[in-house]
């Protein structure tokens, strides 16, 4: 089982202190389990076990939602002998908590207050625990071991589900950290929060893709008959001899970057940044202990020590000197959790030059050379597991990259047998599959472009459709190279198989590498991102609170260009800069080819901080062409995140601003945040709005939402981008206030 983070864990035990003990049934959240599966729900077996508030340690049965003790009486399952094995009792008997999923009433059951927990969701038979009893030593129960022989689950495809249920609220996981069986997913709803995780590909492909993106070191961690991909140091051939082992050709895999780093910071600091635990500070000493001291954050002042060089074994698995308490416990262990995920990730620098401050949390940085955890990053690659987070290995959740849900005020919980592979989103207006005939993992996108990996990041990998859907009303265009480049194909109406497309063009199957979704009408929006620009003179790129990254640090005569940016018509269009400015702003011109054609000048306001977002713009007249497009500072003292070029009569967010009646309401009257959101807008309104109609429109002026004005507003379900919120009065007098989703 995996390790939670140490300042999650600290803060738990620190909340179960102060938090007083409640009964089970004001805790007990409903807790659903899906089957997306081509496996009936006669064959999924399900098992609940934890250790209840008291200690104890119980299972549920999930035919009633009974919470029971782990009392040995339960050994009534005959189960098998594996190599004379008869189990803990000798009789080959083990314990009857198992209940089919299609025994399970609406397949949902009650969880009560519980910690430690693990569902457990077996393939085609249960699994075979034995229970040694509820406290006292020895209790609890045995489960699956793949590195025994003798166990009695061999053989048996399972997964699991880690949670946690109490006071401080829930706390769950797919997790990747023993091994991948079948895809799963998790889904958490609260008062205000809803948010999923787990895989997005059916099981053959996130096999298929796993051994196309591991090297031959990482192959045999695949089990090509029963799909099972084990964690590397679970395998023969990273065992490294210990604990009755025999040792594997990949038993020292780390060792060579363990020793390289183990060397340099003998003779130099090791200072890193570990996000909310602060900066540290040490260095080797001659004892071949590492000792840091936390220079800033919450361990400011306190000492960190790994004892000595972990061996390939432990960094693997975050156990051992990578787990153990030595002078300060607290802070021993939170160092400890930062190296062994930094080595996993390969992310502490051994180049011979100087590091100076590292920042084990900038995910830019991880896994960008071997000898890595390759296991572990497959489960963090594009188009894999949603927002490509997972629990790839035991630290994972540094720098936030595990796959937890939590919320302190759970309503519901859903896991997924089969995970969300197929499920295309509502919200988009073309539907692209992985196979022909509509068939295979389905991605559905709303209006937008999308490079290569803006495609991955949705899921869809390279050269992978084979057909498509599209909504009447809408055109797709596919390129066969990345960035809109290469021979493309527009498709307006939906086709079965690429690979003889009605247009007579050629085989498409699997050629696709970026792609532009659009109204059929010849709709044209074209966003430059600032950092994206084939030329920068000046500018500096720094991280963007609005996600992704802006042009900082711009003085008069800077500038940027983007080259071969195609207008497809001629006719008018609203030239738009995204800009921020914590001083009084500056002046902002456009040009086409190196300025023999000059689009004006625009004036960019005082916002109120580098980071504080507002769009301008002008409009400009462009003839049919392709052209480089250039943007100079006349004066400078502003930020630049993108600007964008939209054909007028495009139904933009611009569109409905320009033909809404005027408003007569101030921006005290109705105001938003958190903006950007994620999941829920907060809407703070005079008292004669609330009620108001309203209706949210997006980047192509359609209505996707709508109704009565109220406190907030769920925007969870919505694609990232630009809306706008109109709202009418009873009078008939509008308002509207723009928002960014992420």
């Amino acid at each position: 089982m995996k390790k939670p983070s140490l300042l999650a864990l600290l803060g738990l035990f620190f909340l179960s202190i102060l938090l007083p003990q409640r009964g089970l049934a004001q805790g007990s959240i409903p807790f659903t389990i899906n089957n997306t599966s081509p496996f009936a729900d006669t064959d999924l077996y399900v098992a609940i076990v934890g250790i209840d508030p008291s200690n104890n340690h119980v299972w549920i049965n999930a035919a009633n939602s009974q919470v029971l003790p782990m009392s040995s009486s339960y050994n009534t399952v005959t189960g098998p002998t594996v190599n004379g094995n008869t189990g803990p009792g000798g009789n080959s008997k083990y314990a009857a908590c198992f209940t089919k999923l299609s025994n399970i009433p609406n397949h949902t059951f009650t969880l009560p207050y519980i910690a430690g927990c693990r569902v457990y969701i077996a393939r085609g038979q249960q699994l075979y625990f034995y229970f040694f009893g509820a406290s006292g030593a020895p209790s609890g129960y045995t489960a699956p071991n793949p590195q025994n022989s003798s166990d009695p689950n061999t053989g048996i495809v399972y997964e699991t589900i880690e949670l946690t249920n109490n006071g401080g609220g829930f706390f769950g996981n797919t997790t990747r950290v023993d091994a991948f069986a079948y895809p799963m997913g998790l889904e958490l709803y609260g008062n205000g929060y809803y948010k999923k995780t787990g895989e997005l590909k059916s099981a053959a492909d996130i096999v298929s893709a796993y051994k196309a993106n591991v090297p031959a070191e990482f192959q045999g961690t695949v089990n090509n008959t029963t799909g099972v991909i084990t964690f590397p140091s679970k395998t023969p051939a990273f065992y490294d001899g210990t604990n009755g082992t025999t040792a594997g050709a990949q038993g020292n895999y780390f060792k060579s970057y363990l020793d390289a780093i183990w060397a340099k910071y003998k003779n130099e600091d090791l200072i890193f940044n570990a996000g909310n635990a602060g900066v540290f500070k040490g260095r080797v000493g001659a004892d071949n202990r590492l000792v840091v001291v936390g220079q800033s954050g919450a361990y400011n002042g306190r000492t960190g020590i790994i004892t000595r060089e972990p061996t390939t074994q432990e960094a693997f698995e975050g156990k051992g000197v990578l787990a153990t308490r030595n002078s300060d416990g607290d802070c021993d262990l939170v160092v400890q959790a930062q190296i062994t995920a930094a080595v996993n990730r390969h992310a502490i620098s051994t180049a011979s030059a100087a590091a100076g401050q590292q920042n084990f949390y900038d995910v830019s940085k991880f896994y960008q050379a071997a000898p890595m955890n390759y296991y572990a990053r497959f489960w963090h690659l594009p188009g894999i597991s949603v927002d490509n987070l997972s629990y790839g290995f035991a630290y994972d959740d540094v720098a936030d990259q595990s796959s937890t849900l939590q919320t302190p005020q759970p309503t519901k919980v859903v896991a997924t047998f089969g995970g969300f592979a197929g499920q295309a989103s509502s919200s988009g207006v073309a539907t692209f599959y992985k196979d022909c005939n509509y068939a295979g993992t389905a991605v559905a996108l709303p209006v937008g472009d999308y490079t290569l990996s803006a495609l991955q990041a949705k899921g869809i990998l390279n050269d992978d459709v084979s057909s498509l859907q599209v909504n009447s009303g809408y055109q797709v265009i596919l390129y066969e190279n990345d960035n809109y480049t290469g021979s493309s194909l527009t498709l307006t109406a939906s086709n079965s198989c690429l690979v003889n497309n009605a247009l007579g063009t050629g085989n498409w199957n699997d050629k696709t590498s970026s792609l532009r979704v659009q109204a059929a009408s010849a709709a044209f929006s074209k966003q430059l991102e600032a950092e994206a620009a084939n030329v920068n003179n000046g500018m500096t790129v720094e991280t963007c609170a609005e996600g992704g990254q802006d042009m900082g640090y711009i003085d008069a005569g800077d500038y940027l260009v983007w080259n071969s940016i195609t207008i497809p018509t001629t006719g008018t269009y609203l030239l738009e800069y995204r800009v921020a400015s914590g001083a009084s702003g500056g002046t902002i011109s456009a040009d086409l080819n190196a300025g023999a054609i000059q689009l004006g000048n625009t004036t960019i306001p005082g916002t109120g901080g580098w980071q504080t977002w507002t769009t301008v713009s002008n409009t400009v007249t462009l003839n049919a062409g392709t052209y480089n497009v250039g943007v100079y500072a006349q004066t400078g003292g502003y930020n630049l995140n993108w600007i964008r070029l939209t054909k007028q009569g495009t139904a933009r967010l611009a569109a409905p601003l320009a033909t809404a009646p005027a408003s007569t309401h101030n921006d005290e009257q109705l105001s938003l945040y958190p903006n950007p959101v994620a999941d829920h807008l907060r809407l703070a309104a005079a008292p004669e709005l609330v009620g108001s109609a309203y209706r949210v429109v997006n980047s192509v002026g359609q209505a996707v939402r709508s109704g009565a004005l109220g406190a907030s507003l769920d925007v969870s379900a919505l694609p990232a981008g630009l809306y706008l919120l109109v709202v009418t009065t009873p009078g008939q007098q509008t308002l509207s206030r723009r928002f960014t989703k992420l």
